[in-house]
């Protein structure tokens, strides 16, 4: 009797069994304290365009965004019945992005692991604010600088 079919397909069956185990096995990456990037004089942007931008970003990822006061924006995201929220703390010089709830994320709390969805969804969301941020950044320079236009003297109407 020839064990090798019968071994393999134990092992098949097992790998099976265990792959939606694989998907919530990634921990919670919560984001703390990046960055808001500022002038090189040390000039920072406003809170006020620091949670525009988060909640621009917000938008182009498919999150409800909500401003629950000053400084703290919750934002949900769901799509066929999966959904989580983060909560996303903020000031002129550093945002954080940090797990709060989740429906059907698999996520274990004694072990502080989720379907590595959510970590996709996170790192994306991450991405749009840093983007944005930098585009504001820019856009808030340019805004700072004097204008540097010389006045003209047209020859034809100059006496």
């Amino acid at each position: 009797m020839d064990r090798s079919p019968w071994f393999a397909s134990l092992v098949a069956v097992c790998l099976v069994a265990a792959a939606p185990m694989a998907l919530a096995n990634d921990p919670v990456k919560d984001l703390l304290d990046r960055e808001v990037p500022a002038l090189k004089d040390g000039t920072r942007m406003s809170m006020e365009l620091v949670e525009r931008t988060i909640l621009e970003a917000c938008a182009r990822r498919k999150f409800t965004a909500t401003v629950v006061e000053p400084g703290l924006i919750t934002a949900h995201w769901e799509s066929r019945g999966h959904s989580f929220d983060v909560s996303i703390p903020y000031n002129e010089s550093t945002y954080s992005i940090r797990y709060k709830d989740s429906v059907r994320m698999d996520y274990n709390p004694a072990k502080n692991r989720i379907d590595d969805a959510y970590n996709e969804y996170v790192a994306g969301l991450n991405e749009h604010i840093e983007a944005g941020l930098d585009d504001a950044l820019d856009r808030f320079k340019k805004a700072l600088k004097p204008s540097k236009r010389v006045a003209r003297i047209n020859p034809r109407t100059a006496v």
